[in-house]
């Protein structure tokens, strides 16, 4: 179940709790769902920096500053170990970033950076301030999708590539 375009967070919530009782039987566990739910459908670009075209902000998360864990769009929840190596092996080897998951490359992701708990560690930064995921910043080619990031019609980054689904 997935947030309607205009729902409130109330609303959502509201009709989550109730709807998905039998999926998630105990309310504490609803609810963070309910909530990690909401919080997947907000907008994902952190920053956009007019000049250059950079667009910063989560590739994916594998698990909430609170603990809580996330599911994406196509309600999958991918470890942060497997996130990890999913994003060595995609800057390797393509580094693109295209507009909706089809068609040409519009953009380079020129900076990435999975946060796992060991690198947070190393870094000094302090447990539950940061989720563990994937943080990019990304070099539109395109004005006309530069555009639409800015005007909010596109809120989410758009990796391509191809994976397995596997159940862990």
């Amino acid at each position: 179940m997935k947030p309607k375009v205009g729902q409130s967070k109330q609303d959502f919530i509201s009709s989550f709790m109730e709807q998905m009782k039998d999926e998630y039987p105990d309310e504490k566990q609803r609810i963070a769902v309910a909530e990690s739910t909401w919080e997947q459908s907000l907008f994902k670009i952190a920053k956009s920096v007019d000049e250059s075209q950079l667009v910063m902000g989560w590739a994916n998360v594998s698990v909430n500053a609170d603990g809580s864990i996330p599911f994406d769009w196509q309600d999958d929840v991918i470890p942060i170990e497997v996130l990890e190596k999913a994003a060595i092996n995609f800057m390797m080897d393509y580094r693109g970033s295209g507009e909706v998951h089809m068609g040409e490359s519009k953009g380079v992701v020129v900076e990435s950076i999975v946060f796992t708990k060991e690198k947070q560690r190393i870094m000094g930064i302090p447990e539950g301030c940061v989720p563990e995921g994937w943080f990019i910043t990304v070099k539109l080619f395109d004005a006309d999708v530069f555009a639409k990031v800015k005007s909010g019609e596109y809120k989410m980054f758009s990796i391509q590539g191809k994976a397995v689904r596997r159940r862990y």
